[in-house]
């Protein structure tokens, strides 16, 4: 059974934010009030739809994602971020045959039997345990990238798609969702950051720590035991990274690594979302952050700053401007997004030369339906 017809909820979620939030200090409740244009709303409903349609084409029988060529190929990542666009459009694995109910639980399938899980003999944990670990043995570029993606899938098919009346699948998929938790909890640096590996490393970088920080989060929301002192010291991590010295004009940015030099709007949309996501909507960081990426934005601003990777940066800028607490810039963003990703598609799929086709058509349909109110990763 369809969740609900997106578009209306969609309106309905944006139409109620300026009324039902609470109001914060320095919230301009006049300019902000009102949902978008709904032909915007449909406009964008009709490409995601797009987008969908062509990524349930390319699932096979086995739920595995028939994969484009590319120079790389994130097969775990790219699926994972599929099972998670299809639920931010409201789709369940219970939807009938009108809906896309059997591939997802076909892709939600495949990605289970992605982990490998095992006994877990360390002493954080009191009692036996396990470890889980999403392996993609044709993605070694950063292993934490793809598991943290899988983690979040996992957790929101946890409480969105797996349904009350399959109670051995869901107790599996707990046991390696847990095990996967405690996966990142332990490859976390003693800085508070993580790196490529799902091991500990020497080394740690700010896009992975987004990654492991918004797994581990959407993790806790699902009801898994998360240690606590792991998130504090991820966002930790996190602030320290931030350039605060004022006549510094990358002020406000987040660097790749600690007392590295390298600062950019997909970095910082990246931190701030995390941020964001961990209760710090009013923040001093939050607002250099969000200072530094209005200054920096690709799609206002173009030209200013080469998109490396478009729909990474376009992704974690949208949460960051969703769940900040004055919408104007929300809603200065999602037209311009909006617009961008009519030029850039050919009939819902996009491109991405290094990872491929269908990387980049799951990741541009989760970002576009973020507002339609339906995962609660994205929820305000």
């Amino acid at each position: 059974m369809r969740i609900g017809f997106v578009v209306q909820a969609a309106t309905v979620v944006l139409a109620l934010v300026a009324s039902a939030v609470p109001a914060r200090s320095g919230d301009d409740r006049d300019a902000a009030s009102g949902p978008p244009e709904m032909r915007e709303l449909e406009r964008a409903r009709r490409l995601v739809d797009q987008s969908l349609t062509w990524l349930a084409g390319r699932v096979r029988s086995n739920g595995a994602l028939e994969m484009t060529r590319s120079q790389q190929q994130p097969t775990v990542a790219a699926t994972s971020l599929s099972i998670l666009a299809f639920m931010a459009a409201g789709h369940t694995a219970e939807e009938g045959q009108d809906g896309h109910g059997a591939r997802l639980r076909a892709l939600i399938g495949w990605l289970l039997q992605q982990a490998t899980v095992q006994p877990c003999t360390c002493t954080r944990v009191a009692g036996e345990h396990v470890i889980a670990k999403f392996v993609d043995p044709a993605f070694q570029t950063s292993q934490m990238h793809s598991h943290g993606y899988a983690t979040w899938a996992v957790a929101m098919a946890d409480g969105m798609s797996m349904g009350a009346d399959n109670v051995e699948q869901r107790d599996r998929l707990r046991r390696i969702l847990q095990g996967a938790v405690h996966c990142i909890e332990l490859a976390q640096h003693v800085k508070g950051g993580w790196y490529y590996a799902l091991e500990p490393e020497g080394n740690h970088e700010g896009s992975v720590t987004v990654t492991a920080l918004q797994a581990l989060r959407s993790a806790k929301e699902a009801g898994m035991s998360v240690d606590p002192g792991v998130i504090e010291r991820a966002r930790g991590y996190l602030r320290q990274s931030q350039v605060k010295e004022p006549d510094d004009p990358r002020h406000g940015g987040f660097r790749y690594q600690l007392n590295d030099s390298l600062t950019t709007f997909a970095l910082t949309a990246a931190a701030v979302s995390s941020l964001n996501q961990t209760g710090e909507y009013d923040s001093g960081s939050i607002e250099l952050g969000i200072e530094f990426m209005r200054r920096r934005d690709p799609l206002s601003r173009f030209g200013i700053e080469p998109e490396q990777w478009p729909w990474y940066g376009r992704f974690y800028a949208t949460q960051a401007y969703w769940q900040h607490r004055d919408l104007r810039h929300f809603r200065g963003w999602y037209p311009q997004l909006l617009a961008t990703a009519e030029r850039e598609t050919d009939r819902g799929v996009f491109q991405d030369a290094l990872f491929g086709e269908v990387y980049a058509t799951a990741m541009a349909a989760l970002t576009l339906a973020l507002p339609f109110g339906y995962l609660p990763s994205f929820q305000r």
